[in-house]
């Protein structure tokens, strides 16, 4: 009888796994370049292309990688944790050198000054997020500063057009808004947050902070800006981007809840090579699941000095200029990580080899329950992407205006009314919010486990495919800027409140005009589309006869279904763009899986080898082997 002998295997000697190489997302990732093609007309697309596509490189580097896991591995701290030798106050924050190369390299490409260059109209903020959505897989969470920056620009951009405001602060918020849209290093600034306190997260109603106004008081912040008229005394619970520059705060005046700018850092003795923290004491740094490269602090405010933003007592209005960013920030996000888990993904299939029966071995990409498993995922990201950029479009058009186009377009069928657009926004970025980070979370997992073991690993030694640190980063976003719960409720405040008719009227005018317009010409397509729009008129219906007190309980459920009505009309559209089978698929299977339209009879009749070649074909936009030596499919 015949016997195989084997060699044993040693720690040097036997099989290794090819490790897998990333490619360049934007070529790469099918739904990114659906998403580009979709909301970008083919001008801007052409400008933009090359400096993405070199973003692209650039971001899975090893100097950016290597960048990645300095900040990972020497987190920040409080040098002497807080105390001197002798035990007196100090609030020294020290963060790795890792974290602050990919803060600058942020920073000098526009990652925050592109939404307010506004070189491409309309479209400016979906060109800006497109590489903001390459960039979050690479960037150690520099964007979580970036965020709030944006956030905070947005809103010193609406008081400096005002006419009446004071030469002095008009002077200060100037110069911050100078630099919070800067892409020079060293002269930009990045900003905080400060909202939550240890009465509630996004319960903002116990704020214990108070500002006093008490002017007169000299002083220089770092950049040479007099310091502000008003002293704030508080407790923040959570800061993240302590390192930052300056931030927006709330804090209790004599007439309510009000919003403030501080700059962080004050000249000590008149001498600006010499500074200190403008009142605050970093009481200690926090211990997190994630984002451990970033800096988040419970901070102590003791006389720091600041400027009133807008009226007193309106803070909660002008500090909602900063969610609607900060929310979308979120999404953007969470849709890198599930991007980057996908590649990750993606990669493996390429060289990972398993057992299919008889001696038999087959890549990956080649084993039906596997592609079948990515596919169903590609689906879900590629949901999340359309609904996130469509929310980014609506924000460029809030604050650029409608750009006219000569060549008609899918596009088009998307375009709402101008008098709709703030309707839209209030009402779909909460829902945006909470169900895209809700849902990454899940996805990302099964992108982890779509590696084995390995893909548990914290695998820093190969940064790239360290899909363990994306899964920590990327389930924050579904809890900081308001949980699930808490969008939940506010989306069901935008459709009881007062605008809540014009909210509904503006949606479901949206929702027609876009599944109307132009021909189908597939009967399943056809079928799947009524039952999408029967979906939407019974969720109207029973939003409208439903009092808020009923509603409550299952706000959460009802934020979702409104998500994947918005998500499957966007699939729609962009399935009809071009009525490729795979596109096609993927709006069947979407509404499938969401249980609003069943697949008809002659649409589950389909080989296991053609299933698993357009499981491929959505997956990989076609042959699955590397992509390297291509150019991009736009």
């Amino acid at each position: 009888m015949a016997s195989t002998t084997r060699k044993a295997s040693s720690a040097d000697d036997g099989f290794f796994q090819a490790i897998p190489v990333l490619e360049n997302q934007f070529h790469d990732d099918v739904s990114f370049q659906r998403t580009l093609k979709l909301f970008l007309p083919k001008g801007v697309s052409d400008v933009i292309t090359l400096d993405l596509s070199s973003f692209g490189e650039k971001v899975l580097s090893k100097q950016i990688l290597d960048w990645v896991t300095d900040a990972e591995r020497n987190a920040p701290y409080l040098k002497g944790s807080g105390r001197d030798a002798f035990g007196r106050r100090t609030s020294e924050l020290v963060v790795g050198v890792g974290w602050r190369e990919l803060q600058d390299f942020g920073i000098g490409q526009g990652i925050v000054a592109a939404g307010y260059e506004g070189k491409h109209g309309e479209y400016t903020r979906v060109a800006q997020f497109l590489k903001a959505q390459l960039w979050n897989g690479s960037c150690a969470n520099v964007t979580c500063p970036s965020a709030m920056t944006d956030g905070a620009a947005k809103l010193l951009a609406s008081h400096l057009s005002a006419k009446d405001l004071d030469p002095t602060t008009r002077a200060v918020l100037q110069d911050a808004y100078d630099r919070i849209t800067s892409r020079k290093a060293g002269f930009a600034w990045t900003s905080g947050q400060w909202m939550t306190e240890r009465s509630g997260g996004s319960d903002v109603s116990g704020t214990e902070t108070v500002a006093t106004y008490s002017p007169g008081i000299a002083g220089l912040s770092a950049s040479g800006q007099p310091l502000g008229p008003w002293s704030i005394d508080g407790f923040k619970w959570f800061s993240s981007a302590t390192d930052s520059s300056m931030t927006i705060l709330l804090a209790q005046t004599s007439k309510g809840l009000s919003a403030f700018f501080a700059p962080m850092h004050r000249q000590v003795d008149g001498s600006s090579d010499k500074t200190e923290l403008n009142g605050v004491h970093i009481q200690r740094l926090k211990n997190k699941f994630g984002t451990k490269s970033l800096p988040t602090a419970e901070l102590e405010l003791r006389g720091m000095r600041g400027y009133l933003i807008g009226e007193e007592g309106h803070g909660i209005q002008e500090i909602s200029t900063i969610l609607n960013i900060t929310r979308l920030y979120s999404a953007v996000s969470t849709v890198g990580y599930v991007g980057r888990g996908l590649a990750i993904a993606k990669a493996f299939a390429r060289v990972r080899e398993v057992g299919a029966g008889r001696g038999k071995r087959v890549k990956l990409y080649n084993a039906q329950l596997h592609m079948s498993t990515l596919a169903k995922l590609t689906t879900e990201y590629h949901a999340m992407m359309l609904f996130t950029f469509f929310v980014a479009w609506l924000i460029g058009l809030s604050e650029h205006g409608h750009t006219a186009e000569q060549v008609p377009s899918a596009r088009e069928s998307l375009r709402p009314d101008a008098a709709d657009i703030p309707h839209l926004l209030r009402l779909l970025t909460p829902i945006l919010k909470g169900s895209v980070c809700k849902r990454s979370s899940h996805v990302l997992q099964e992108c982890m486990e779509a590696l084995g073991g390995v893909g548990y690993l914290d695998n820093a030694e190969n940064e790239a495919i360290n899909i363990a640190r994306l899964y920590r980063d990327c389930v924050v976003n579904s809890i900081w800027e308001g949980t699930t719960d808490v969008l939940a409720t506010d989306t069901l405040r935008v459709l009881k409140g007062r605008s809540g008719g014009a909210a509904l009227k503006a949606l479901n005018q949206w929702l027609m005009k876009a599944t109307s317009s132009g021909k189908v010409g597939d009967l399943s397509v056809g079928h799947a589309k009524e039952s999408l729009i029967q979906r939407w008129r019974t969720l109207i219906a029973t939003i409208t006869a439903t009092s808020s007190e009923e509603l409550l309980p299952s706000a959460r459920d009802l934020l979702f279904q409104i998500a994947d009505v918005i998500m499957g009309v966007l699939i729609f559209v962009d399935a009809r763009s071009d009525s490729s089978p795979s596109s096609r698929e993927v709006f069947l299977r979407f509404l499938e899986d969401k249980s609003i339209a069943n697949k008809i009879a002659s649409d589950v009749a389909i080989s296991s080898q053609k299933n698993l070649e357009l499981n491929q074909e959505i997956v990989f936009g076609g042959n699955p082997i590397s992509l390297s030596a291509t150019q991009s499919k736009l």
